[in-house]
């Protein structure tokens, strides 16, 4: 038998490919001959000619699959609107913009760079300082072209297609998504004619969402040890990501140009170059190479970015009249400002006036001030700023607001190949979910027993559908386990996370800006608990066996006591894999020590697990201590309570369900029986919300 775990043919491999169609690698016109002999043996069609194509557009070099269309020339940093001039664009030599298509179809951005190719040492010797640049130039457009290829996942950040170099006339030309606008065009009131649909934008975004989703994927730069170093404006992107109108989030922002962007290595010491980003944008030791690299230099360029956003924003009208750069709108004397530690804003004067009415104004201002000390050590992480009070969720998700509340699906996996694993009590925990989700306005949808392909299948079905109508998601997995995975009915494993990913903007746009969640019964392993917290070994270890499991070789244990236990933690023998397997083939198993994660972080999602990475959680015949649990509160708080009053959100709501979990241990602390003593069980929960979940009864039960 075969893990899921280790060969799940859904894998983050097959994510990626669909979140990326027709990615290319570096190609140039030596090796063209040499892709379409292989593009013809597999099957595919030979890369598209130079021949004229409807439309206006023209390949950007011979044989390319990237073409620009004539008429409409981006312009400033990012601009690619196709009712500007070629005239605004006279200024860039170096980096073009234009509006374009990837294969002929796919819209998309192309920046055209000019990286000299000239290798003749000769020459360059005589140019002098031209040779430094033209090394500079081509380890920025390396750089970008490396980080775009490894970090695009995220929703925050700028989706890549194609790279393709034109030896011959000594361009580099990257194909990105074609966003509407930048965040300074969007605020720049010379441009509101330009920006067809300004309004919409900021009547969705508003100051706070702008400042979260690009402080989101500026962090993820930084979760993968990435410093970008050039934060600006014009570097976050506007994108439409929802045109169908289903969903209360139509718009992202996006952070692109990692020109300067350097790979920081935790276990080391790196030192700054001493460079740093055009027009002011920069932090007090940027320029300063005795200082070690660190993130904390974003954070000060991003409390920069903060202000600018505020000071365009503010419901203060003074504000109209202040430098939108908190260190001055002359961009030649920032720098010297920046430097100044007796400068005003080190004090806490910012040119920011917060509205006095406007608490979120007077915790923004309180927040860039924090990211704007001239010592690095005293200012925030990332993730310290995502958590500050300023982003906190003030509203629900409008769940109630929708044709229907929601759908909450369940897979119930009671029944396996092997009879000796059945799961005694499993129906009455899918018999309360029902019951509870239906009086709170859901419509159920019930699968039991599948083996591992039909339930990925099901999954992928659930993902295509259209929720328009629907306000919430909720899918619910009963089954044994181990960490992250859940057994099927054939006794393969399917890994629950990527069954979330399903559900990810780019499968399912309508159920964007909507609550996904996630309710997992399974064990993650064979650890135990006993009352002092001291983690306990199986308590009866004649009654465990083990199996070698191929490909690679697997050991997991099984608990068969009275209560339940699953499958437990997968260990990989580093000796069986090692020599077995390629790279690429463990990339696919997704070990992640050969594979580093990529995996993007999934908005609107709560994730619920029965208990901790690594232990068991139990099960009665009466059904599960933590659905048993979860359900009554769940109808303690929304249906039992009198309509309109006052209800927890669902993430303080599941405290309370860790104290009915453990009434449920205490029960069996005194139990003669030592298999069944030891089963106290820590619940556990991952957020990614932007809002409060908050149910009620629903106004009829779902079907």
């Amino acid at each position: 038998m075969s893990s899921s775990v280790a060969d799940d043919s859904g894998s983050i491999a097959t994510t990626i490919s669909r979140n990326t169609p027709g990615r290319s690698t570096e190609e140039n016109v030596s090796s063209r001959a040499e892709q379409e002999e292989r593009a013809v043996a597999s099957g595919g069609e030979a890369p598209l000619t130079n021949a004229p194509i409807d439309g206006g557009r023209e390949p950007v070099r011979e044989g390319s699959k990237l073409f620009r269309v004539k008429t409409g020339i981006g312009v400033g940093q990012y601009r690619c609107l196709p009712e500007y001039s070629q005239e605004k664009q006279k200024k860039k030599k170096k980096r073009d913009f234009y509006k374009g298509f990837y294969n002929c179809d796919i819209p998309v951005a192309i920046v055209k760079t000019l990286i000299p190719i000239d290798s003749d040492p000769t020459k360059l010797q005589k140019e002098g300082k031209k040779k430094e640049k033209i090394k500079n130039a081509r380890k920025e457009s390396e750089r970008e072209f490396r980080i775009l290829k490894e970090l695009e996942v995220h929703e925050n950040f700028i989706r890549y297609f194609g790279r393709e170099v034109d030896q011959k006339q000594e361009f580099v030309y990257l194909a990105t998504e074609l966003c509407l606008c930048s965040v300074e065009d969007l605020l720049d009131p010379a441009l509101e004619k330009e920006i067809s649909m300004k309004k919409e934008i900021l009547d969705e975004l508003q100051a706070k969402e702008i400042l979260r989703q690009a402080t989101r994927g500026l962090n993820y730069l930084h979760q993968n040890n990435f410093i970008h170093r050039n934060i600006k404006p014009n570097n976050f992107l506007i994108q439409e990501v929802n045109k169908t109108g289903g969903s209360s989030c139509r718009f992202v922002v996006k952070i692109t140009d990692f020109r300067l962007t350097r790979k920081r290595d935790p276990s080391t010491k790196e030192f700054l170059s001493g460079s740093a980003a055009s027009q002011g944008w920069e932090a007090p030791e940027s320029r300063n190479q005795e200082k070690e690299l660190s993130t904390k230099l974003d954070v000060f360029i991003l409390g920069c970015f903060y202000h600018y956003v505020m000071i365009a924003l503010s419901e203060n009208g003074v504000n109209m009249t202040k430098p939108r750069h908190p260190f001055g709108d002359r961009e030649l004397l920032r720098p010297e400002n920046i430097t100044n530690k007796n400068y005003s804003v080190y004090e806490g004067k910012l040119p920011f006036v917060p509205n006095s009415k406007n608490e979120g104004e007077k915790q923004v201002a309180k927040l860039i001030t924090s990211m704007l000390k001239f010592n690095e050590d005293d200012r925030p992480t990332l993730q310290q700023v995502l958590e500050n009070k300023y982003f906190k969720p003030t509203e629900n998700y409008k769940i109630y607001d929708h044709v229907k509340t929601g759908l909450c699906v369940i897979f119930n996996q009671q029944k396996f190949e092997d009879p000796k694993e059945f799961r005694e009590g499993s129906e009455m925990d899918r018999d309360m979910l029902m019951n509870t989700f239906q009086k709170l306005g859901f419509d159920i949808d019930v699968h039991e027993n599948l083996d591992s392909f039909e339930l990925k299948s099901e999954i992928n079905n659930l993902a295509k559908r259209d929720f328009k109508d629907y306000g919430c998601l909720v899918v619910c997995l009963l089954s044994h386990g181990i960490e992250n995975a859940i057994q099927c009915y054939d006794r393969r494993y399917v890994n629950t996370n990527e069954l979330k990913y399903e559900f990810s903007l780019d499968n399912c746009p309508s159920l964007y800006g909507k609550p996904k969640i996630f309710i997992v019964q399974a064990c993650q392993g064979s650890l135990s608990q006993s009352e002092t917290g001291i983690v306990a070994p199986p308590a009866n270890p004649a009654s465990f066996f083990s199996k070698l499991i191929p490909a690679p070789v697997i050991l997991y244990q099984h608990f068969t006591g009275g209560l339940e236990s699953s499958p437990s933690t997968v260990q990989l023998k580093n000796k069986d894999v090692k020599h077995t397997y390629s790279t690429e083939q463990l990339k696919q198993m997704k070990i992640s020590y050969y594979y580093p994660g990529r995996n993007p972080p999934l908005m609107d999602f709560i994730t619920i697990n029965a208990t901790l990475p690594g232990f068991l959680c139990y099960r009665l015949n009466e059904g599960s201590f933590f659905i048993q649990s979860l359900c009554e509160a769940l109808s303690q708080e929304y249906l039992d309570k009198i309509p309109d009053e006052c209800t927890q959100h669902l993430e303080d709501l599941l405290r309370c369900v860790q104290v009915k979990i453990n009434a449920y241990s205490e029960k069996f602390e005194n139990n003669s029986n030592e298999e069944e003593k030891n089963c106290w069980q820590t619940m556990t929960w991952e957020v990614c919300l932007s809002k409060h979940i908050r149910f009620r009864k629903g106004v009829k039960k779902g079907n």
